[in-house]
């Protein structure tokens, strides 16, 4: 491709500021419910005036976002108290030195500003302007605390800070304490004790008398809902604080509210996978940036509003982009699939309208909002939000250039919005702005291929970045770098450069709950194709023994990073395995099967240690061209669809397809009978059963080999045997055979009784012989009496035969008791609430009337979430619902072959499959039933 333009040269744009290294990572948080300075009274030394104007000085700074000033500006207020031994204010001023570095990314700096704080406040007079500043200061560690990783240390910080300002009365201080403490139970993945403290906030709220600051406190309390991911809270604590503001005439305070409730209604459109709901709540999040942008008479609040606005018709075009290319697909194989003609018409109508309605986002985003955001954006203040403003306005128009090229927006013009950014963050000395204003302005010559301007300006970016420990954008940088190196041919330092941005994202694991992903954040835009990239670099041409082995940890490192994604926080301890000792003592095969842009790629680890990798190009269309990646997730899909719907014909094409690509050269490798298939899936893959996988006689089930599923060798448990001494008379089996009343109207339609689940309950109680007091069936099975059966008995399994679902966002993963719903952040505080060392875990949780969310083709992440939140060892559970008697015969082969005829489990599962399969050959009755974890 041609060069399209010659933007800036490097001397026009570049000035290096002086670089501080800091050996901690900083992500960016919700802010502080209060403000950082409280009511920044200063302690009265008469004496004092110019240093007490120099330290109000500062906050105006610090407020105007000049945070480099501020830091001069505090520091000479430090020593000149310092020299006159006011040792109160001079904790004070440190304490807004530490806020000062924390927002430059200068950590370590920060910790020492806020430490020396703290040791000056120790045993000082309890005087209420002494408990006023050790409170902020403790609520300022606590921050610092959360960013750096340390969630229960935050917690103890807050917890204390609380304390001291209920003692002096301060009740916006003590109010913003317990929030913060609730994000911090949120990291700890205390998900009950975290909402049960924004439900006493809420109360304690509710209680006082209308006014601007009562709406203030309900503003940051519907925010933090929002980032633990509380979403129908969050708008309704919203809507509270709104009507409140409306009452007390304070526009801007409105505005405010109404730029947040757009942010919370976008979240609920992110979660939705109803075409229809999710259409509603886009809408409703631009009608709320649109009122928010006319509400406001700041120009920043309009600025913000108008840039959320302009993001989210962007994604809106992405996504019909998205529709067009599926239905297009649709098209180029509707001879294949026998369409008829009217149905081929209304194809073409569909992408006609599609088309249409892009066109008309188009015109509105360049004819209406453009210039809108142009005129408004001159007017700001160089400062950190408007750095960020500029950037993000340059990201939008760089994602719909790329969408399309035609448009009246040239790369130049993009350029120069980027260059204000760039200009602003020297001028305020700001190195994280700086770093993310210059990798932005690298990601414009990649697009226009400028390799080596690209490359220069990547790594001042990732310099930046690196030197104040800011991983989370020094990750994108690292990315960045590696695809330019990787396009300029310098191959190994590309793999280096993709290798440090996987440790980076490593590095961020324990800071994912505390990152604000309201509008910033996909995962699948944004981190997921760095995992991807990396392993199909590391799988071209002939890969190298060490590049298997390493794609094969990247694969896994995937995995953690999905999970840890699902749950907002670190999910596990991750741990090394040595895949080769659990390939020999098991007569393991694991077979890691990857989508990558443009072919698929299996990677199989062999009981005798062996590696091997295999390649395979997408197949060819009609046409004779080789399909894409999307084609391919269409058709996994599509076979999905077809395996889930008892009526279905003509999925056993497919399915030997993917029987050839996935497990053929893999079996060819003289493995004996009895050997144990693991899989780790990827993506779409997962909603495709393994057992049913067909080689054009048999069925994978049918073939000797025991199958079971695992999240990823980081995350594996325990390989042991249940023994018979464990299992015999101690299991928990629970179930529900009819709805009460308010669940089934609830879930009117999606939901139906389970008449067999009684005969089921039954049948498994009697092969397992369980004691009366651990049945629990209908209204005996509630939160309460699951949560004391499993925390009194010991038992090693657990059977749960009731209604659930699981999907792609924890919040609608859950399972269903006579009381209502259980869902998956739950699960810990009922299934692990085992205490003291002769209780073990739980070795079987079974799950047998589960199905994964319609319409979520992510939905089997769900089921991985739930394994690894009820810390079982084992988990059975089902791809998509199927009649209960169907499920009660199954269950109870199962039970009897893992009982009397003493199989491991993975044995045990697929008997019982290939004895229902004699009788129903189509893999809807015996398919949908996976083993996730220990397979022994």
């Amino acid at each position: 491709m041609s060069v399209i333009l010659t933007l800036a040269t490097l001397s026009q744009i570049m000035t290096p500021l002086p670089l501080a290294a800091q050996p901690v990572s900083q992500m960016t948080v919700p802010a502080v419910v209060r403000s950082p300075f409280g009511r920044w009274t200063l302690t009265q030394s008469p004496s004092q005036t110019d240093t007490k104007q120099l330290l109000q000085q500062g906050l105006q700074l610090y407020q105007a976002e000049k945070f480099a000033d501020a830091v001069k500006v505090f520091k000479q207020a430090s020593q000149a108290f310092q020299a006159v031994e006011d040792e109160l204010n001079q904790a004070l001023a440190l304490n807004y030195l530490s806020l000062a570095h924390q927002q430059l990314g200068e950590l370590a700096k920060a910790e020492k500003a806020i430490d020396n704080s703290l040791a000056l406040l120790h045993n000082k007079n309890g005087s209420k302007e002494y408990l006023s500043i050790r409170a902020q200061a403790l609520n300022t560690k606590g921050k610092l605390q959360l960013v750096q990783g340390q969630p229960e240390q935050a917690l103890k910080s807050w917890e204390e800070a609380t304390v001291v300002y209920k003692q002096i009365g301060d009740e916006a201080g003590s109010t913003g304490s317990q929030i913060n403490q609730a994000q911090a139970l949120q990291a700890l993945g205390l998900y009950r004790r975290a909402n049960n403290t924004l439900d006493a906030v809420e109360q304690s709220t509710d209680k006082q008398s209308d006014s601007i600051m009562k709406a203030t406190r309900l503003l940051s309390l519907g925010n933090t809902l929002r980032v633990v991911g509380n979403l129908g809270k969050s708008q309704q604590v919203l809507l509270k604080s709104l009507i409140i503001a409306q009452r007390q005439q304070s526009k801007e305070k409105v505005a405010e509210i109404q730029l947040s409730l757009g942010n919370t209604a976008q979240a609920l459109a992110n979660n939705e996978t109803e075409e229809e709901k999710n259409k509603g709540y886009i809408q409703k999040s631009l009608n709320y940036y649109r009122q928010a942008a006319s509400t406001s008479e700041k120009a920043l609040t309009q600025l913000e509003s108008q840039l959320n606005e302009l993001r989210l018709l962007r994604l809106g075009v992405d996504k019909l982009l998205d529709q067009q290319r599926k239905i297009q697909l649709k098209l180029a194989a509707a001879d294949k699939n026998k369409l008829s003609e009217p149905e081929k018409k209304e194809l073409s109508e569909q992408v006609q309208r599609i088309s249409q309605e892009v066109q008309n986002n188009f015109s509105d985003i360049y004819q209406r909002l453009f210039p809108q955001i142009q005129s408004r954006i001159a007017t700001v203040s160089p400062s950190r939000s408007s750095i960020n403003a500029h950037i993000n306005f340059a990201q939008s128009l760089i994602k719909l250039k790329q969408k399309n090229n035609s448009s009246n927006i040239s790369w130049r013009e993009i350029a120069e919005i980027v260059k204000v950014s760039v200009n602003q963050a020297q001028q305020l000395q700001d190195n994280r702005a700086y770093s993310h204003a210059l990798g932005i302005l690298g990601n414009l010559y990649e697009q226009t291929q400028q390799w080596s301007e690209a490359q220069n300006l990547t790594e001042q970016a990732v310099k930046l970045g690196e030197g104040i420990s800011a991983s989370d954008i020094a990750y994108r940088w690292r990315w960045q770098l590696g695809r330019i190196l990787r396009a300029r041919g310098d191959n190994e330092e590309a793999k280096a450069s993709y290798q440090q941005a996987i440790n980076h994202l490593k590095s961020l694991r324990n800071d994912l709950a505390v990152v604000n992903r309201d509008v910033q954040f996909s995962f699948r835009d944004e981190v997921e194709p760095v995992y991807r990239e990396y392993v199909s670099f590391l799988l071209e041409g002939n890969s190298s023994e060490e590049s298997i082995r390493v794609a094969t940890e990247v694969i896994d490192s995937l995995q953690v990073a999905e999970l840890d994604n699902f749950f907002r926080r670190a999910c596990v301890d991750a741990k090394t395995v040595q895949l080769d000792e659990i390939d020999k003592k098991n007569n393991t095969v694991f077979i890691y099967p990857l989508i990558l842009p443009d072919r698929l790629a299996v990677i199989a680890s062999l009981p005798n240690g062996a590696k091997r990798r295999y390649t395979f190009d997408f197949p060819k269309d009609e046409s004779g061209n080789f399909i894409t990646s999307d084609k391919m997730e269409q058709t996994i899909e599509e076979l999905s669809q077809k395996l889930s719907n008892r009526n279905s014909g003509e999925f056993l094409p497919d399915l030997h397809n993917f029987y050839k690509w996935l497990v053929q050269k893999t079996l060819d490798s003289d493995l004996k009978k009895g050997t144990n298939l693991v899989f780790i899936l990827d993506g779409a893959l997962r909603n495709i059963p393994m057992a049913a996988l067909y080689d054009g006689k048999q069925f994978l089930i049918e073939k000797e080999y025991n199958l079971a599923l695992t999240p990823g060798l980081q995350l594996l448990p325990t390989i042991t045997p249940l023994t018979a001494e464990r299992l015999e008379r101690r299991a928990v089996i629970a179930g529900l055979s009819e709805l009460p009343k308010g669940i089934e109207q609830k879930y009117s339609g999606r939901f139906n009784a389970l008449p067999k689940v009684a005969d089921e309950v039954n049948q498994i109680a009697k092969e397992v012989k369980i004691p009366v007091r651990q049945r629990l069936l209908n209204n005996q099975f509630t939160r309460t009496t699951i949560t004391e059966a499993v925390k009194s008995s010991n038992a090693p399994v657990i059977h749960l035969a009731t209604h659930g679902q699981f999907s792609s966002q924890a919040e609608n993963t859950f399972i269903l008791t006579w009381n209502g719903e259980v869902n998956v952040n739950e699960l810990k505080s009922v299934l692990r609430t085992r205490e003291t060392k002769q209780q073990e875990a739980i070795e079987l949780l079974v799950l047998s009337a589960c199905q994964t969310a319609k319409g979520d083709n992510r939905a089997t992440l769900g089921i991985a979430g739930v394994a690894i939140q009820s810390g079982a060892r084992s988990t059975l559970a089902t791809l998509w619902s199927v009649t209960d008697d169907t499920t009660a015969t199954v269950m109870t082969e199962f039970y009897n072959n893992l009982v009397n005829k003493k199989m491991p489990k993975a044995e045990a599962l697929r008997q019982a499959q290939v004895n229902l399969l004699k009788n129903h050959r189509h893999p809807y009755f015996w398919a949908p039933y996976i083993l996730v974890g220990n397979w022994q």
